[in-house]
C-alpha cells in the first residue's frame, strides 16, 4: 500500500522543501498545516523576523538594523551601496521579501531596477510604455513616488504598480499600470470614476497583503485599495480624523495592516481593522515618525527633526492604555538605533522599510 501523504517523514519533507526557491516556498505554506508548520519551523528565512532597513536618499546607501534591543549603533550595517557617478537621483521605492526596488528619477518615467543585496544581483525592468512620449518633460520629477512593489501572498507573483497621478502639470496618468515580474509588457487597468482620481504622492503608496493603497488628491481625500490578484479597485474610503493639510498625513504598515499617520499635536496613527473599521493605535508626541514603516515587533522607531538619527522605543508594560493606544511621550527619548541620516524631504519621503535577507535569484524573473 502506498504511504499516505500524512505519513511522509517530516525530515524528508523538509529536505525536499528546502530545495524550492523562496517564492515557491511561500506558496507551499498554503498546501496544508503540516507543510506550513514544517516550513516555518525548519527554514531560516521563514523563522527570521523582518528587520528595519534605513535608506539614505542623499548617498543611496541601505543600512539594516540587526538588533533593535541593543542601544549600540554597531548593530546598524551597510547592505547595499550604489557605486560611482551621480547617485542622488536613485531612490528606493520599497522592499519585498529581501528584494529592493529602485527608481532612477533621472530617466523619463523613472527607470526601475530590482536588487538583491544578499547576492549582488540586479534586474532592470521594462520602462513604462508611455515614457517615450514624455520627452518634452525637461526637468526631473519624483517618479519613484508613484510606484509600489509587492508580492501577492497567494499567487507568489511579484508586481510593480504605478498609480494614477500627475507630474508638474505636464503629464498625467489616469489609470493604474501593472507589471508582473517575468512579463515583457505593462498592462493598463481602467479604474473607473472613484478609483481614477489621481494620487496624492506626498501621502505615499503602499502594498500590504496583496493590496496596494493610495490616497486621492483634493479637498476630500479618500483611500483607494487595489487588489493585486484581481487587479481591480476593492474599496474607496474616507480618511480618519481631520488632517490639517495634504502634506500632514501618510500611509504606513502596522503589523500587516494598513495604517494612516495623521501628523499634529500629537501625531496619531489609525489602523484599519477587519470590516474596514478604524481604531487609533499609536499616539506620539514630540517625535517624528519615519516613513514608510515605523513599527518593528515591540519597537516604535522615531527620527529627529533633521532625520539625522533614528531612535527605538520599546512598548513597555503600562504603555498600552485604554482603547489599545500605544503612547510615546515627548519625555521618552528612546535608545539611539542609528546615527544615519535617512533622507531629506526635497526628493524622497520614504526612509524606513521592512527587510528579510533572501538568496532568491533574480535571474528567474528575466522577461522572455
Amino acid at each position: 500500500m502506498a504511504t499516505a501523504v500524512w505519513d511522509f517523514p517530516t525530515d524528508a519533507l523538509v529536505e525536499i522543501l528546502l530545495r524550492l526557491p523562496p517564492s515557491s516556498l511561500r506558496r507551499s505554506r498554503l498546501v496544508c498545516r503540516l507543510w506550513r508548520d514544517a516550513i516555518d519551523d525548519r527554514t531560516t528565512e521563514m523563522r527570521s523576523r523582518a528587520k528595519a532597513l534605513l535608506w539614505n536618499s542623499s548617498t543611496c546607501v541601505a543600512y539594516v538594523v540587526d538588533d533593535l534591543s541593543s542601544s549600540s549603533t554597531g548593530t546598524c550595517r551597510e547592505v547595499w551601496r550604489r557605486g560611482g557617478g551621480h547617485i542622488w537621483y536613485l531612490q528606493l521605492v520599497g522592499t519585498c521579501n529581501g528584494l529592493l526596488c529602485l527608481c532612477n528619477d533621472d530617466e523619463i518615467g523613472g527607470g526601475i531596477t530590482l536588487v538583491n543585496p544578499a547576492t549582488g544581483e540586479t534586474l532592470p525592468l521594462p520602462p513604462l510604455p508611455c515614457a517615450s512620449r514624455l520627452i518634452l518633460l525637461h526637468h526631473r520629477e519624483m517618479w519613484h513616488g508613484a510606484y509600489s512593489f509587492a508580492c501577492h501572498p497567494t499567487s507568489g507573483r511579484y508586481k510593480l504598480v504605478h498609480v494614477p497621478c500627475i507630474f508638474g502639470r505636464v503629464c498625467e496618468f489616469s489609470g493604474v499600470r501593472v507589471l508582473t515580474l517575468g512579463e515583457v509588457a505593462w498592462r493598463e487597468v481602467p479604474v473607473g470614476h472613484d478609483g481614477g482620481a489621481r494620487c496624492n504622492l506626498d501621502a505615499g503608496v503602499i502594498s500590504i497583503d496583496g493590496t496596494t493603497h493610495w490616497v486621492t488628491d483634493g479637498a476630500a481625500p479618500r483611500i483607494v485599495s487595489f487588489d493585486l490578484d484581481d487587479e481591480r479597485i476593492t474599496s474607496v474610503t474616507a480618511l480618519p480624523g481631520r488632517p490639517a493639510g495634504p502634506d500632514l498625513y501618510n500611509l504606513t504598515e502596522v503589523h500587516g495592516r494598513l495604517g494612516i499617520v495623521i501628523r499634529g499635536l500629537p501625531t496619531d496613527v489609525w489602523v484599519m481593522e477587519e470590516g474596514r473599521r478604524r481604531c487609533r493605535r499609536y499616539s506620539v508626541r514630540g517625535h517624528d515618525l519615519p516613513r514608510m514603516h515605523f513599527v518593528y515587533g515591540e519597537y516604535v522607531l522615531t527620527a529627529d527633526r533633521n532625520n539625522a538619527s533614528v531612535y527605538g522605543h520599546l512598548r513597555r508594560k503600562g504603555s498600552l492604555l485604554s482603547g489599545d493606544v500605544v503612547r510615546v511621550s515627548q519625555r521618552d527619548e528612546g535608545s539611539l538605533v542609528a546615527n544615519v541620516k535617512i533622507g531629506h524631504s526635497c526628493n524622497n519621503r520614504n526612509f524606513t522599510f521592512a527587510y528579510v535577507e533572501t538568496t532568491e535569484p533574480l535571474s528567474v524573473y528575466m522577461a522572455n
